[in-house]
């Protein structure tokens, strides 16, 4: 690997730990290429997993644009950032799109929001999607308009003519295909021509946040919602010998104390009654220990001896007798 070969950006996408290793096999990476090239061509980011265009972009009869994603609002700004990216390859405003997050009903399974990944896997294929959904729109406008696709114009919602007439989003998406499959090649616009990615919007999350509305699961109160606390045990490994549930139990609120093994909790109707019923809980636990964890002088060996994967997250051209090497551990 040639030094400079991974970035500071690189290395921040990959999340997690860094072993860099240096493969001396190329026969095993010209196996996989082989492999992958009988799949054919990668979707990019998460279309791989979920390759159906409508399971990102939906546009409805009235021009009602939504866009989902299975990454989670965290803070990080997310849905500011995507709504920025939907609405460039759409050539709509971010306020014309709603924007669905991590729902398990609606979005697609992007598995876990963490390592900087929700730009480089979701937004990377809403990216496409959007693009590939906007070429959709403007064939069926070709056809419903007699005019060929390339003297077409995208522009707020609507495909228009050289002649004035145009086709409203809604209208086109009735008749194309709601199963549509991703391509692995998209007609991205030009970034010359971007009138949203790049410049300053207001976050859309920082409102609700101010407000003290719904902003996190926490924030959330469901109709008949109850809450529950769990007792932690004291140390790793540690088993519940006895546990006398009666004071906790009789709490005000109290729903029911749970125990499964060595799992215990408590169930009460409001949050800090479950908490209160927590502490009387967790005093009447009584906790089996044993030496589970390795000594605190001898770390250092004992982390080398446990099993270990390695991972190789970037690789570089062989270096030229003479040239310079990095190593490091």
């Amino acid at each position: 690997m040639r030094p400079g070969a991974l970035t500071r950006r690189d290395f921040l996408f990959t999340g997690g730990a860094l072993i860099v290793g240096f493969s001396l096999a190329p026969a095993l990476r010209a196996a996989e290429a082989q492999k992958g090239a009988a799949k054919g061509p990668k979707l990019p980011g998460s279309l791989e997993s979920t390759p159906t265009l409508d399971s990102w972009i939906r546009i409805s009869a009235d021009g009602a644009i939504t866009v989902f994603t299975g990454k989670a609002e965290l803070g990080q700004g997310i849905r500011t950032a995507l709504l920025q990216v939907a609405a460039e390859e759409l050539v709509v405003e971010p306020g014309a799109i709603m924007l669905v997050t991590a729902d398990t009903g609606q979005t697609p399974d992007e598995r876990y929001t963490a390592g900087s990944q929700s730009m480089q896997d979701s937004a990377t294929a809403i990216r496409h999607a959007a693009a590939q959904t906007r070429a959709l729109l403007v064939g069926a406008a070709a056809a419903k308009l007699g005019v060929p696709a390339e003297n077409l114009a995208t522009v707020g919602g609507f495909v228009r003519a050289p002649d004035g007439r145009r086709a409203g989003y809604g209208e086109l998406a009735a008749s194309a295909s709601r199963d549509a499959r991703a391509q692995p090649h998209s007609p991205l616009r030009d970034p010359g021509s971007y009138r949203v990615i790049g410049k300053s919007l207001a976050r859309v999350d920082i409102p609700p946040k101010l407000a003290g509305s719904q902003a996190y699961v926490q924030d959330l109160r469901m109709p008949g919602m109850l809450h529950a606390r769990v007792v932690r045990p004291p140390s790793y490994g540690a088993r519940l010998g006895s546990v006398d549930e009666g004071a906790a139990a009789k709490l005000p609120g109290v729903v029911k104390v749970h125990r499964d093994g060595s799992y215990l909790a408590v169930i009460a109707e409001r949050e800090f009654q479950a908490v209160s019923a927590l502490r009387v809980l967790a005093r009447a636990a009584r906790w089996e220990e044993s030496r589970r964890l390795p000594a605190q002088q001898d770390l250092y060996a004992y982390f080398q001896r446990l099993p270990s994967q390695d991972i190789v997250i970037a690789e570089g051209p062989a270096a030229a007798d003479g040239a310079g090497t990095l190593e490091a551990t």
